[in-house]
């Protein structure tokens, strides 16, 4: 692909349109630096930090039309990613991001379609040990219905 083919490519398309593949460009260039920057981009991940009062971290994502399937519903593999990516960024801020780690299991069950709007994941750490990590997540819409839940084991390293 030249330049040119992909100027041409690029002339058709609506300003929404050209809005997301910018978006896209400046994730793939994050990227370099920041290897989870393009599928948060796409997401529009947000880590909001820990909640005291509930014991949980939470992490945002928004629902877009180009991350639904073909029943206009959010794609199951960008739930199972969102509550991974929620997880694994719960682990970071647990134990810091100097050690390695890395999901070695992933149950996920999707209860609710959910089709517009933010999703808010509360992700709480069931068990901390040396090298594994064992959490929970909910997924709820902002009218605060359970999408998902799902429970994962982290295996870091020392």
């Amino acid at each position: 692909m030249t330049l040119d083919g992909l100027w041409k490519e690029l002339q058709d398309l609506n300003p929404n349109e050209v809005e997301t593949i910018h978006k896209q460009v400046q994730a793939l260039k994050r990227t370099r630096v920041s290897p989870l920057a393009y599928i948060e981009e796409m997401m529009n991940f947000q880590s909001l930090g820990f909640d005291a009062e509930t014991g949980v971290y939470v992490h945002r994502m928004l629902v877009t039309d180009e991350l639904k399937n073909r029943y206009q519903i959010l794609h199951g593999g960008v739930t199972a990613t969102f509550i991974d990516t929620a997880m694994g960024s719960t682990v970071f801020q647990e134990v810091g991001e100097d050690r390695r780690s890395v999901t070695l299991d992933l149950n996920v069950s999707f209860l609710k379609p959910a089709s517009e709007g933010w999703l808010t994941a509360h992700t709480e750490v069931i068990k901390k040990g040396r090298t594994i990590i064992v959490m929970e997540t909910k997924v709820k819409d902002e009218q605060g219905k359970l999408i998902a839940r799902a429970s994962s084991t982290f295996f870091r390293q020392s």
